[in-house]
């Protein structure tokens, strides 16, 4: 495999452009833990108090909810309330993830494997004959080559602004972390469905799912902002991981094909994880999918949507378990290492499996 170009963040998931700022948050008094629809389960109780005590008492966290075998099991607010939207950063591109399997699903396209100029005009931008080479594969793998630059947010011209820059090596050649690249994806998605990414969403993805108050940021043209700017329910985060938890089925609907959650959320990049910017992850095998992070816990794989500063959506399929927890923007690399070894390395295990799966 080639070498994995790694852009050092400070932070993993950058992107600091969110409006709607939750400064406004309202911490909440801490309460007794009170468990849900987990009598008839083999939990050990105790143990699963005491690690969501250590969680909660962490400075930087503002909720955690947890659903187990369909069922919510656990929810708390140390910062907002149930009604609560949180800035989720860049757990917005699992959600594009979701519905660029929803395009395929509905045939608007083919595949994933069509050169980004199919629907983008790449004559107008600085050495077209490379960005030719981009595939929307390449996009979703992040293995564009586009460099990570968040200002284009803040261009007239987004898309411009991102092609006009020079890549950082031949298109499939290797990976790098690029909110810049999913942004031209979403806009690619708004060309092949007429319709900007929130707009699909609401009708295929959020409306079905119950999700009805969220904001998903824009660009000044229109297009969602494909690297961050969604805004979620604790709740919400849960459904939306709930739904990959069931092979992309709500109840007897197919909201996105099987073969879409499996492909997305297996390891098309292989890399240790562990250091760098991403070193509060479990310091094992890890990979990447399509707009998915993976890591290997035990011999089974778990696989997460992460944001930016603390944000998670983490899915143990072999458990039928989703784990949401939103956090501080101003939370630090310490509390990050703290609260991933705690659910990763001990808070997941305390449920049973439900069933033997590799994803």
């Amino acid at each position: 495999m080639k070498k994995i170009i790694a852009i050092v963040f400070s932070l993993l998931l950058l992107s600091c452009e969110d409006k709607n700022s939750s400064s406004e948050l309202i911490e909440q008094p801490l309460v007794v833990l009170d468990f849900n629809n987990i009598d008839n389960v083999n939990i050990d109780i105790q143990n699963l108090q005491d690690k969501l005590t250590q969680i909660i008492a962490l400075d930087h966290l503002r909720s955690i909810g947890i659903l187990y075998n369909n069922k919510l099991v656990f929810d708390h607010y140390k910062v907002g309330n149930i009604n609560t939207k949180y800035p989720v950063y860049s757990i917005t591109k699992s959600v594009l993830s979701a519905i660029v399997g929803q395009l395929i699903d509905q045939k608007l396209i083919d595949n994933e494997y069509s050169p980004i100029d199919t629907f983008l005009d790449i004559s107008n931008y600085k050495n077209p004959e490379v960005k030719r080479q981009i595939r929307v594969n390449h996009l979703l793998a992040m293995r564009s080559g586009i460099e990570d630059d968040t200002n284009y947010i803040r261009s007239n011209n987004p898309i411009k602004y991102i092609l006009d820059r020079d890549v950082m090596y031949a298109p499939g050649d290797s990976w790098n972390y690029s909110s810049a690249g999913t942004h031209v994806l979403s806009a690619i998605f708004t060309e092949i469905s007429n319709r900007s990414a929130e707009e699909f969403a609401k009708e295929f993805l959020f409306d079905p799912l119950g999700i009805k108050d969220y904001y998903w940021e824009s660009d000044v043209n229109g297009i969602s902002n494909g690297g961050w700017g969604l805004y979620l329910k604790l709740r919400d985060m849960l459904k939306f991981g709930n739904l990959y938890l069931n092979d992309g089925k709500l109840e007897n609907t197919q909201l996105i094909s099987q073969s879409w959650i499996d492909k997305s959320t297996s390891k098309i990049i292989t890399f240790r994880s562990g250091s760098g910017a991403w070193d509060y992850l479990p310091d094992n095998e890890s990979g990447y999918g399509y707009l998915w992070w993976v890591n290997s816990i035990g011999s089974k794989d778990v696989f997460s949507a992460l944001g930016y500063a603390g944000q998670y959506i983490i899915l143990d399929n072999s458990r039928k378990l989703a784990i949401a927890i939103t956090s501080d923007e101003a939370s630090n690399s310490n509390y990050r290492k703290e609260i991933s070894s705690i659910v990763f390395n001990e808070l997941i295990s305390i449920f049973p499996l439900t069933h033997a799966s590799n994803n």
